[in-house]
């Protein structure tokens, strides 16, 4: 897991990034996401994230709560549509349940990853100089470190639960925003309308959230898309390590995790939050896929 990225632009093609029409973010060629795929991505997305929020209202029972009657109950069992787990917890609600964890994770801890990557991006390539190398230097210790070991490393340390997952992505995450925003910004600093409000004696601080803050916004969001899944794998891998989120509490990663013991008893316990991921991860990346070639965003090395 990683979140090293490259970026191009359609005019400005940053030194060490690829060529403009190169691999997409999977490594392969990119073409166009079918419409189809689109649709049906965001289709998932949108029921999924209707679920997690209607959760409290729906008729399921609590996430959190034993049927002892109905241990790993199998799929469309009575009152368990998609039966229950090796303690007795309807999976349906469950997986709902560790949806609003996910989303949660992965919008969070992108908007601090913006937060805090957008702004050294855009005055690094605003500024250039030395300002740039000592923002590029920075970014390059953070990447330096592999990301898993890294967030392993701090849940020890804090200690497992939802914030430190947010706060170690987001951080993890700022240094390859800053590094679209920096590519964003290099393509817009030298355009003529940023040179005509130089002239015109306007400060550093108005040229950049006038004219070249509205132009970098749509890429950073762009890439904000990938590094959501990214996000949702780191937490449901560190939930399956149990240094994530911390039973009864469901998480995707946690399901699997404790279910996997019983695997051959019972593998619906394990296949249904990693077929519910795997869905999630896939109909996350088409979308990505789809505004990375509308903005011509590369990213690798997932």
């Amino acid at each position: 897991m990683s979140f090293t990225t490259k970026t191009t632009s359609q005019r400005t093609v940053v030194p060490g990034s690829p060529p403009i029409g190169g691999r997409g973010l999977l490594g392969r060629s990119r073409r166009a996401v079918p419409p189809w795929a689109v649709m049906i991505s965001l289709g998932w997305l949108v029921l999924l994230m209707a679920g997690a929020l209607l959760l409290p209202v729906l008729p399921l029972p609590d996430p959190s709560r034993s049927d002892y009657g109905a241990i790993m109950a199998p799929m469309f069992s009575p009152g368990h549509i998609l039966g229950t787990d090796e303690v007795g917890r309807d999976i349906l609600a469950r997986l709902l349940s560790g949806a609003q964890v996910s989303l949660f994770v992965g919008v969070a801890s992108i908007a601090l990853a913006v937060v805090l990557g957008a702004p050294m991006g855009i005055l690094a390539g605003y500024f250039g100089g030395w300002a740039n190398r000592f923002i590029v230097a920075g970014l390059d210790i953070v990447l330096s470190f592999p990301n898993l070991v890294a967030l392993i490393a701090l849940s020890l340390f804090l200690g497992p639960g939802l914030w430190t997952i947010v706060v170690g992505i987001g951080i993890i995450a700022s240094a390859p925003v800053a590094r679209v925003a920096r590519s964003a910004t290099l393509t817009f600093v030298n355009r003529d309308f940023v040179t005509a409000a130089r002239g015109m004696g306007f400060g550093h601080a108005r040229i950049i959230v006038r004219e070249i803050l509205p132009n970098v916004v749509v890429p950073v969001l762009a890439y904000a898309i990938v590094v959501i899944a990214v996000a949702i794998v780191a937490e449901a891998s560190l939930s399956f390590l149990g240094l994530g989120i911390q039973p009864p509490d469901a998480s995707w990663g946690s399901m699997m995790g404790t279910g996997r013991s019983k695997l051959t008893q019972a593998p619906h316990i394990v296949l249904l939050p990693a077929f519910t991921m795997a869905l999630s991860i896939l109909a996350i990346n088409f979308l990505a896929e789809h505004f990375a070639k509308r903005f011509d965003i590369k990213e690798s090395a997932l």
